[in-house]
């Protein structure tokens, strides 16, 4: 099964760079972009703006280029169709409620989509790659609900992401060892960056999403500046 290291990139050159240093694609985070136009990443960001963003960063380079859409905006088949025609190869999109939707790093419950309702609306029709986002973890579910839920999405996604923010890594071993599952399962580490890539893949992880390091290494240098 072939292995991708995505990282974050906000723009034409920073995604240049990603490709310059040999990684399998690039992430556009819907963090990072809110951050840039000074929104909270709480799914304020358009569509609009997020394909902005990524058209010239899929012009400009040859790898593959991914773009977390949060809960995939106010119409997700027109969503898909949008990222289709600039030529994106994947999208992400999470299981929080639309009008509830928070960055995940701030954690808190909060009701998630209906399961079933979720892989309805993911499984549609599609040129580009989906990576189905539960946020169970985050809002204060069990690892079962998480579980059942990336299992069920990965019947209708390409790759299956259960979110965690444990900076023990415990969570991330034990997804990867109750998975049983033949589909792809993706992990973003930022809580837990002692865990190489290398590692994670060794685990049974097919994706590993560095999805905010180069815009913190921008504000640190920056500041420096």
């Amino acid at each position: 099964m072939k292995k991708m290291i995505l990282v974050s990139a906000g723009d034409a050159l920073g995604a240049k760079l990603v490709q310059e240093a040999g990684f399998q694609g690039v992430w556009i985070s819907g963090f990072e972009a809110s951050a840039r136009l000074g929104l909270p990443d709480n799914g304020s960001i358009m569509l609009s703006e997020m394909l902005a963003i990524a058209k010239p960063i899929v012009e400009s380079i040859h790898i593959p280029v991914y773009v977390d859409c949060d809960t995939g905006y106010q119409n997700f088949e027109r969503t898909i169709k949008e990222f289709e025609n600039i030529g994106v190869a994947g999208i992400c999109v999470q299981d929080d409620m639309p009008h509830l939707k928070q960055n995940s790093l701030w954690g808190g419950k909060t009701p998630l989509m209906d399961m079933k309702d979720f892989a309805q609306k993911i499984a549609i029709p599609r040129k580009i790659k989906i990576i189905a986002r539960t946020e169970a973890l985050i809002r204060g579910y069990y690892m079962e609900e998480a579980l059942k839920r990336g299992r069920f999405y990965s019947k209708v996604a390409d790759f299956t992401l259960i979110h965690t923010r444990d900076g023990k890594g415990d969570e991330c071993r034990n997804i990867a060892l109750k998975w049983h599952c033949r589909q792809k399962l993706a992990i973003v580490p930022t809580k837990f960056p002692q865990f190489s890539a290398k590692h994670l893949f060794d685990m049974g992880y097919s994706m590993v999403i560095f999805a905010n390091q180069t815009e913190r290494v921008k504000i640190k240098a920056i500041r420096e500046a």
